[in-house]
Parts: C-alpha cells; structure tokens; sequence
C-alpha cells in the first residue's frame, strides 16, 4: 500500500482504512450514550450511528480510490480496499443490535401494577 503520486487519493489507503475501521466503533457507542442522556427522539442517534456504519464502504471509496484519468479503466484488484469494511459491517450491526436489546428500558406490566387488592 504505497502512495503513488500518479493515482492521488484523499487519504492514504492505510489512513482512510483505519479512520473508517475505529469510526465503525465508536459511532455507535456514542450513539448509545447520545440516546440515553436525551429525553426526547432517542432513535435519532441511533438512525444515524446505522446509516453511517451501513454506508461506510462508500466513505471508504470516496476517501482512498485512487482518481483517475477520463476513459483510463481501473487495475485488477482496485476495490480490494473495500472488503476488510465490507466484513466488519455485519458484526457491527449485529452486536449493536444485541447491546441495544439488552440495554433497552425493561416494560413494565400496567395490568400487575393495577390488580385488585
């Protein structure tokens, strides 16, 4: 993975791949303290921590594919870059959503609290 000057990118492969990777992380568990400390629209956090970790791969093609010149066609393996983030994805969103199941406010049961005495 070396610069090459002939094919710039926004960011180095290495950089643009590791910026993607750690925000993957922590935007959802910001999401998840976001969401706690608001009283109301709690989903709103959560929305945007799914749509960024979802559409992730695209940031990552924006930020490290190299430009290049009109009717050049790429090299072989040129979104081979994209894979590592398009694996990390699911398990994101998977342990995301076990965390929000299991740090969801319990219900509690309005026809046990009215009984009859």
């Amino acid at each position: 993975m070396e610069y090459n000057p002939h094919y710039p990118t926004i960011l180095p492969e290495f950089l643009a791949l590791s910026l993607v990777f750690v925000s993957n992380l922590l935007i959802p568990v910001s999401a998840i303290f976001i969401a706690r400390m608001l009283k109301r629209h709690r989903w709103l956090p959560h929305a945007w921590a799914f749509l960024w970790v979802f559409f992730s791969p695209i940031t990552l093609a924006i930020l490290a594919t190299p430009t290049m010149a009109p009717g050049e066609e790429a090299r072989g393996g040129a979104g081979i870059i994209l894979i590592p983030v398009l694996v990390e994805i699911p398990n994101v969103l998977v342990v995301y959503t076990i965390a929000l199941l299991y740090l969801r406010p319990a219900r509690q049961d309005l026809s046990a609290s009215h009984s009859p005495s």
